[in-house]
């Protein structure tokens, strides 16, 4: 199938706002694939993203092929960088079917072209040195930690990492994860994998968090073949809890329920931590004021996910939680 006119890298625009660079950019879809139920990885050729995105950072998606005449849906959709490979000049995103913008976009077929905006707002702070850091992710909060987890890999990090899903069946991004070397615990609601309940039960339970383990042999009897040997052969550190150590620094991203819970956690261990805040956005820039999230200690008081955001300070942020919920 021949590229569409807008996907031939032409049709790329550059801007800034609050400081941070972007790019308006025709991409070309690579593959979208169902990888659980209702659940998306979409891949795409996307040059000028790829090769300034930083984990944290999100892109601003017209769901819709450049080539659609139609004017619906009006409004992009916002997605965390899932993955970025620079040298390929790729981008992934990881989605769930919501409504119809993103079963529009579930639709779409390699070799389309989608106009993406991006990348927007502000990312994870990186360690300037080899650290011990603990990522917790709950559902779709877990797609900018995969990112996340495989840039710390890279810069020497010992990572680990507690994700937490409704069900086997949702922790899609699991394998990703253990590729990138990370001690990965996981825990379900209905205990269909790894420890039976929340993912915060992993933060104080050591007897929970190792059953929550996740070793590269489990690997080896599911879908990755022969992975197992060659990752274990690369990341020997792999399978250890990580949890009995005070950890550098801790990154979450999930319901806000239990980003509280991570937030009361550092703070009672003393623990510098960043927390990606998740939002309906409209503009994707900070100029419609759609996506404000309560401070603690600002003076407005609020603070807009896309530009100030998505990645705040943990102790900053003020969760409301509801009464009972761990």
């Amino acid at each position: 199938m021949a590229l569409d006119d807008h996907c031939r890298g032409k049709d790329c625009r550059q801007g800034r706002t609050f400081g941070v660079m972007f790019f308006l950019e025709n991409v070309r879809v690579i593959r979208n694939d169902c990888v659980g139920d209702g659940l998306y990885e979409l891949e795409c050729f996307a040059p000028q993203v790829a090769g300034s995105g930083r984990p944290g950072q999100f892109v601003h998606v017209e769901v819709k092929p450049c080539s659609s005449k139609s004017v619906s849906p009006l409004l992009r959709r916002p997605f965390s960088l899932y993955g970025v490979d620079a040298e390929r000049g790729t981008i992934s995103i990881l989605y769930r079917i919501r409504g119809s913008g993103t079963s529009i976009l579930a639709q779409t077929r390699p070799e389309e072209c989608l106009s993406v905006l991006g990348p927007l707002g502000n990312g994870f702070s990186l360690p300037d040195k080899e650290s011990s850091t603990l990522l917790v992710g709950g559902g779709m909060g877990i797609a900018p930690l995969v990112y996340l987890a495989d840039r710390l890999a890279s810069l020497g990090c010992d990572v680990n990492v507690l994700y937490g899903a409704e069900t086997a069946s949702e922790l899609v991004a699991l394998e990703r994860l253990v590729r990138t070397g990370a001690n990965c615990h996981v825990a379900t609601m209905d205990g269909s994998r790894g420890h039976k309940g929340i993912v915060t039960d992993l933060l104080i339970g050591t007897s929970a968090g190792e059953s929550a383990r996740i070793s590269m042999d489990e690997f080896d009897q599911t879908s990755t073949g022969g992975f197992a040997s060659t990752a274990r052969s690369l990341f020997p550190n792999t399978g250890a809890t990580g949890l009995g150590r005070k950890h550098d620094m801790i990154y979450s991203c999930g319901p806000k329920e239990m980003m509280a819970v991570v937030a009361q956690f550092a703070k009672e261990q003393g623990i510098p931590g960043e927390v990606s805040m998740e939002a309906h956005m409209a503009c994707g820039v900070g100029v419609c004021l759609g996506c404000a999230c309560k401070l603690k200690s600002d003076d407005t008081g609020y603070a807009k996910v896309c530009s100030d955001g998505p990645v705040f300070p943990l102790n900053q942020v003020e969760f409301a939680v509801r009464e009972g919920v761990r």
